[in-house]
Parts: structure tokens; sequence; C-alpha cells
């Protein structure tokens, strides 16, 4: 039997995200460091923010990689690792951490300068992403060329999220309504994954150069196209190109499973990606950290296929 370890994205980021983590040993550096770059207390029973404060994106991709990393330092400590790692979007940053090609601290340093580059991109005109199920994706493509949108995350044939402006937003929410099977806001303030990123990429690419990224303990694939990122090289171009370019979560997901996993478990908040495995490979063994009561109950089934 062999595990896939998957992060999970910015969305699912919520008030009660690290009570099941606080008291582990081993996690307390890495919740300390994500206290302090978003202002919060990880240790607390509940994040004192409201969901519009803990969308924010300088907040959101320390929280959501911070507790993959914490997750992931929980199940190592019991040795259990992945044969191979993957995450979506922000995600992608904290599966790099997990199979050690940074350490987890300066994986999060990196999120909190990420943020910083991609809020720059957005200037005056408020940004934000939408879910839409229903759409073939050549459908969805032609709705968003004349919304004035970009489709920035493929998850399966017909379902995908685009990104852009809110105003642009709204004239595809509407265009596709009558169309669309399910739509739905993300809680994101940036249009990841679009071109509307382009200007953070050359400073990110330049942050990774210099990071010390060293070659991963496992596979460790690309959102982009689920290649493996073998070198700090092929790390530096991907991880900066995937700010602004569309991801491909379906085949990224394809090529965990030619890697050879016979059982995926999701870290970080929420069952997001659980769910959409649960929908596309049906009988595949998937299940999400926060599946489970408590750190013990979600190493002793990881325990099975690692």
């Amino acid at each position: 039997m062999t595990l896939a370890i998957l992060c999970s994205g910015q969305g699912a980021q919520h008030a009660a995200m690290f009570r099941m983590l606080a008291g582990e040993e081993g996690v307390r550096p890495i919740l300390k460091r994500v206290g302090d770059l978003t202002g919060l207390d990880p240790f607390a029973a509940s994040l004192d923010a409201s969901p519009e404060a803990l969308a924010a994106n300088r907040v959101a991709q320390p929280l959501v990689v911070g507790h993959a990393l914490a997750a992931h330092a929980i199940l190592a400590a019991r040795g259990i690792t992945a044969a191979v790692y993957t995450g979506y979007s922000a995600g992608e940053f904290a599966a790099h951490g997990c199979s050690g090609a940074l350490d987890a601290l300066a994986i999060l340093d990196l999120m909190a300068r990420r943020a910083a580059v991609m809020d720059a991109c957005v200037r005056d005109a408020a940004q934000g992403m939408l879910a839409t199920i229903g759409l073939p994706l050549g459908e969805a493509e032609a709705r968003a060329r004349l919304a004035g949108v970009f489709v920035a995350i493929v998850n399966g044939p017909d379902h995908v999220v685009v990104g852009g402006q809110l105003a642009a937003l709204e004239r595809y929410e509407a265009d596709a309504a009558a169309r669309a099977r399910h739509m739905r806001r993300l809680p994101v303030r940036v249009a990841s994954h679009t071109p509307l990123m382009a200007a953070a990429a050359p400073g990110l690419r330049s942050m990774l150069e210099s990071s010390g990224w060293r070659t991963p303990s496992a596979p460790t694939l690309s959102g982009l196209d689920g290649r493996s990122l073998q070198t700090p090289a092929d790390a530096a171009l991907y991880l900066s190109r995937q700010v602004h370019d569309r991801i491909d979560w379906a085949r990224c997901v394809e090529c965990v499973l030619e890697y050879g996993a016979t059982a995926i478990l999701e870290i970080g908040p929420g069952r997001a990606l659980t769910k959409m495995i649960e929908e596309s490979h049906p009988g595949t063994p998937v299940r999400a950290f926060e599946d489970f009561r408590t750190p013990a109950g979600a190493a002793s089934w990881a325990s099975r296929f690692a």
C-alpha cells in the first residue's frame, strides 16, 4: 500500500482549525510562527477573527500552510510519511515543506512574502474567485473570455474555478447562472493563477532562488501539470509560474495515482480535496485530517498505507 499526502489550499480556513493541533508535541514552533505572521493565536480555542478577516490573503496563506505543516509534523513524529506529495494552490508550498525541500518555518516566511507580492497586484480593483460546476471546460472558457475573467483551476471536465476583478466575476456569474449546476464565491481576495497576478512572479521567483531549496525526500508534484519538481531551479520556475498560470488539478491527481498511490490523506483545513477525489475516483481510500477527532486517529488510518 502507498500513501499520498495532499495539502489543502485557501478557502477552508476557519476559527477552530488549530484546536486539534495546538496541544501536540513538536508543533509549537510552527504554530508560533503562524501567530507571529498573522497576529492571531493558534494556541487559543478559537482564532479571534471574523471569516472576512480570515480570508485576507496575508492571513489565509500562513494559516492553511501552517495547518498542513503542523499536521505533517505530527504524522512524521509517528513515522508516517508519504511516497508522493502535492498541494492545491498555496498548499503546493506546504507539500514542499512536508517533503523536506525547505524547512517548515522558512516555508511560512515565504508564504507571508508570497501573499505580499500577490496583494500588490490587486491595486484599486477588488478581485475574487468563483467555483463553477456543471459547465464543460470549453464552455466555461468561452464564457470567461466574454465576461473578462480567467479559468484559474481545472478540477474536472465540468468543474472549474475562475478568477478576476469582482465586476467581471459578476458578469460571468450572471451569464453562467442558467447553465451551471452550482456556483460558489470562494473566500479568497486575489485572482490567483490568472494573468492578473503576473507581476508577482519575478519577485516570487527571486525569493525561491535564494531560499536554499533542497531535493525533496519524495516526488513532489507541480499543480500546473503534475510533474515532479526535483531541483531548486525547477521549483523556482514552476512555483513562481503557478501564481499566474492555470492549475490543472485534475491532471495532478491523475499523476499522483500514476505514482502508485493507493490511498490519499488530505492535510490542512477542511476536506475540499477529499470530496473532489471521492467524486472523481470512487473506491480510492481518501480521508481528510479534519475527518478525525484526534491526530492519533488520522495517524492510525494513515499508518495502514504508509
